[in-house]
């Protein structure tokens, strides 16, 4: 059994692969006993995971890090500078290949920041974007403009707004949406398969014909990096 762990910008996840199912935890559910390795994603500060480490010292277990590398998994790294491509999103490309080797596939996780990354059926990152996410370009834009304001009740459309709370939610809507539409454009390929992360994620595939959410992407990831050292 292995531990997983996805250090974000603003929270830690866990979660155990048994058997090849992967499955959330608790910090206060983890089975330490029964662990054989323990992986870790961390784009946040990892002083959280000290207690971590130091319970997989009494087992005689190694806190090991993810990273970026060339080549891994059968997908090669867009960035000549690799080590600059935050494991998040390497992860999530690598997650993405392993489990749809025959298409093209835009990668769109949407938390904190939402990044967009493109993969294709051969196996080539073609690179991808970053952006503030759907919340930070609202607070944003209601912090600095002094008439412009939103509220937690108006909900997201793919429409044109008839009052401030709609223009700023269905602005950052459209804003994000427009990224993938610009991917397959780019692409040259408007069948390439969306794939949605993070905790927009659902959202943003709701307003995406045929696109895929997978709220477990980065620790699917994980177990493919761990997996695959090559």
């Amino acid at each position: 059994m292995k531990l997983l762990i996805d250090v974000g910008n603003t929270a830690v996840k866990y979660a155990l692969e048994h058997e090849g199912r992967i499955s959330p935890v608790k910090e206060s559910d983890i089975e330490w006993q029964k662990l054989t390795a323990i992986i870790c994603s961390q784009v946040g500060k990892g002083a959280g995971l000290q207690w971590v480490e130091s319970r997989a010292s009494e087992f005689g277990l190694v806190l090991e890090q993810a990273q970026v590398s060339p080549r891994r998994a059968g997908v090669t790294c867009a960035y000549p500078s690799f080590k600059n491509l935050g494991i998040d999103r390497w992860l999530a490309v690598l997650a993405a290949h392993a489990l749809y080797p025959t298409q093209d596939i835009i990668v769109i996780d949407s938390g904190t920041a939402t990044t967009v990354d493109v993969v294709t059926a051969q196996g080539i990152h073609m690179g991808g974007w970053i952006l503030p996410g759907i919340d930070l370009m609202i607070s944003s834009i209601t912090a600095r403009a002094e008439r412009v304001f939103c509220d937690d009740n108006t909900p997201f459309a793919e429409e044109f707004a008839k009052n401030t709370p709609e223009a700023v939610k269905n602005g950052a809507l459209a804003a994000t949406l427009g990224l993938v539409h610009s991917a397959k454009q780019l692409l040259n390929n408007e069948s390439a398969l969306v794939l949605c992360a993070g905790g927009y994620g659902e959202l943003i595939k709701n307003h995406i014909e045929s696109a895929v959410f997978d709220d477990l992407l980065v620790f699917k990831g994980l177990s493919v990096w761990w997996k695959n050292p090559q």
